[in-house]
């Protein structure tokens, strides 16, 4: 959850086909959001010193965003729907180690912001650790270019209340919400970038991610 904006580090998609899975997260019951959708982008800031705690969040060790393969499947869904309009998604965070949940609420807790936590901007026990949440926004699929969504990833303000924008913003949210809709994923109403799909996947995990 930082307060940072844009996408311009964002990942240009590999060549089709391309599976960056490591094989502990596959044995985990994890796969690659771009071995569904090698069109979609990343920008997994919690792998760089470019988040909320200003340091990289352990079990982050390389920027990959992994699911359960359901949620994979239907996010690649939803990248169909948006490209058709020419538009993509670009993925700020998918499967979330426990340790780096746990390191969240510390940062709260010893910097003297535990309102986040009550105001659940970072949650003590985390959906994205079971591998069927995900952040993202949207871009231009031929560019990569973000679009505006009113505020920047990961903002602690009821501006990032999904309903709580106007204008283009608001239009951009909606047709997120909507695609992702589509596909079986809910928006959690309070940050417009939040998803969880409508299937839990299971117990929360603790492997990591490139390390």
């Amino acid at each position: 959850m930082a307060v940072l904006g844009g996408s311009a580090g964002a990942q240009a998609p590999p060549p089709n086909g391309s599976d960056a899975t490591p094989p502990d997260l596959r044995r985990a019951g994890l796969v690659s959001v771009r071995a569904a959708a090698p069109s979609i982008r990343l920008d997994v800031r919690y792998a760089t010193r470019r988040n909320f705690t200003g340091r990289r969040l352990p079990g982050y060790c390389e920027p990959l965003a992994v699911l359960r393969p359901f949620a994979a499947r239907d996010l690649a869904g939803v990248q169909r729907r948006l490209a058709s309009r020419g538009l993509g998604l670009v993925v700020h965070d998918a499967y979330r180690p426990v340790r780096a949940t746990r390191a969240m609420v510390r940062w709260a807790e010893r910097t003297g912001n535990s309102h986040l936590l009550r105001e659940g901007y970072i949650a003590r026990r985390s959906r994205h650790n079971e591998g069927a949440t995900v952040d993202l926004g949207l871009v231009s699929l031929p560019s990569g270019r973000p679009l505006d969504m009113g505020t920047p990833y990961d903002s602690f303000s009821t501006r990032s209340h999904t309903r709580n924008a106007r204008g283009r913003a608001l239009r951009n949210r909606t047709t997120l919400v909507r695609a992702m809709a589509a596909e079986g994923f809910a928006n959690y109403r309070r940050e417009w970038w939040h998803f969880d799909h409508r299937r839990r996947g299971g117990r929360p995990l603790d492997v990591t991610l490139g390390c």
